[in-house]
């Protein structure tokens, strides 16, 4: 009995000393995006992971055009694989509704975070992701490409001058280019050899992606889908919609000033090589056109004359998959990223993407930090993000109106009539959210 009795003392202590260790020891599995977020991402990990020993965090890079299929299959298939996922702004409502994502934990303070970043994370009123960062777009073009041509640029932030928060809210509200503007001045810009394009007038970042280009239409007035979130008749194909269509095939067909199908990062790199004199991307390009030794200014993203001003918002949450097993641990790396100062700086150090923590854009505001290019970039990206951006269209249908629209607009790029084009993504776009709605 006494042998008994020590054995189970021995084993009870045993069991006790190890309960911390289990407790303590996790490894946290998150997927993103190769390249550059996955670097920032890796710069908080590990000054996550330096006051937290016990925890290992595994990131899982895939690449940007492959990463949406990705994401949808694993978490899809329940992939006890995932604890932690990057979820663009739009397919929080997607995700959620089909039951992919945890509930964000009730005890964690979202008071930092700009009110309308943690209100794009709900579905239903709950709150199902945390903003890691908003989005700025605006309009980069190439000094010495426009005196060579003769051309007056945009007025915008260049190297060597200096400017507050008030003299680039003037900027962007009296001297923004118009979309007009924008094609005349890519027309003269563009360079033909022997039949060959060697210099182009202007291009957008990301090829036919919704994000960008949904200021085209709803800047003439329509918006890309209903509000009930499955209807596009009468919005897609809509006058403003036909409009903005025939802009964009125009930049590939008739005024041929733009590249077709630009892979991810390469409108950059044309621009870097002095063969692309304007280009409209975000903000995360500063640091790569820094190295270039391009003489380059920023402007601020384009609208149609007569037209409202939209610009492009939005970007990366982070989510804890609802299968994940290790739900605690995940939402305790989730809150440092978002909302604790060291997270939030790190981050935006690495990637340079527009805050939604609150005190580090009234930092940018008004700290002297950011009054000299290319810092006072950023102030261009609190004036948008305050007074011109738009949201995407909140639908569990996200996905599908994604691959509709990219298709429509890959199409017209490629000389498909733009009533055709507009008239098949509605009816592929209405009828996968009808799917989705069963």
């Amino acid at each position: 009995m006494k042998m008994w009795t020590t054995a189970l003392a021995i084993s009870m202590v045993a069991a006790m000393t190890a309960v911390p260790a289990l407790a303590q020891d996790k490894t946290l599995n998150m997927i993103v995006i190769e390249g550059g977020d996955t670097t920032a991402m890796q710069a908080v990990v590990d000054a996550y992971t330096a006051a937290h020993p016990g925890t290992k965090i595994n990131l899982q890079p895939y690449p940007f055009a492959q990463f949406f299929q990705v994401a949808e299959l694993r978490l899809r298939s329940k992939d006890a694989g995932i604890d932690l996922v990057y979820v663009d702004a739009p397919l929080v409502a997607s995700y959620a509704s089909r039951g992919f994502l945890a509930p964000v934990d009730a005890s964690i303070d979202t008071s930092s975070l700009v009110p309308a970043a943690i209100d794009a994370g709900k579905y239903d009123a709950t709150q199902f992701a945390l903003p890691i960062n908003s989005s700025a777009q605006v309009l980069f073009y190439n000094k010495k490409l426009f005196a060579d041509a003769g051309i007056t640029a945009p007025d915008g932030l260049t190297a060597g001058q200096s400017a507050t928060q008030a003299e680039v809210d003037t900027l962007g509200s009296t001297k923004r280019w118009t979309w007009e503007q924008v094609a005349d001045a890519a027309q003269k810009l563009t360079v033909k050899d022997g039949g060959r394009t060697t210099q182009y007038g202007f291009t957008v970042e990301q090829f036919g992606e919704l994000y960008q280009l949904q200021p085209l239409g709803e800047s003439l007035g329509t918006d890309v889908i209903a509000p009930d979130g499955v209807t596009a008749k009468g919005y897609l194909d809509s006058e403003a919609w036909v409009k903005a269509g025939t802009y964009w095939h125009n930049l590939y067909n008739e005024w041929a000033v733009s590249p077709k199908s630009l892979g991810y990062g390469e409108a950059a790199s044309l621009f870097g090589n002095g063969q692309l004199a304007m280009f409209a991307g975000g903000t995360w390009n500063l640091p790569i056109l820094a190295q270039t030794g391009v003489d380059f200014g920023v402007a601020p993203f384009p609208y149609f004359e007569g037209g409202k001003v939209l610009t492009p918002t939005g970007s990366w949450y982070v989510g804890v998959s609802a299968a994940s097993s290790n739900q605690a641990e995940a939402f305790d790396f989730a809150k440092f990223l978002t909302t604790s100062d060291e997270g939030t700086r790190v981050w935006f150090k690495a990637l340079n993407q527009l805050p939604v923590s609150k005190p580090l854009l009234d930092e940018i505001s008004t700290a002297t930090d950011f009054d000299a290019f290319p810092n006072n970039v950023f102030r261009l990206g609190v004036y948008d993000s305050l007074n011109t951006a738009k949201a995407r269209p909140v639908t569990a249908a996200y996905g599908q109106l994604q691959d509709a629209f990219r298709t429509a607009f890959v199409d017209m790029a490629n000389g498909v009539a733009v009533t055709d084009a507009l008239a098949s993504a509605v009816q592929k776009f209405e009828s996968a959210a009808a799917r989705v709605a069963q």
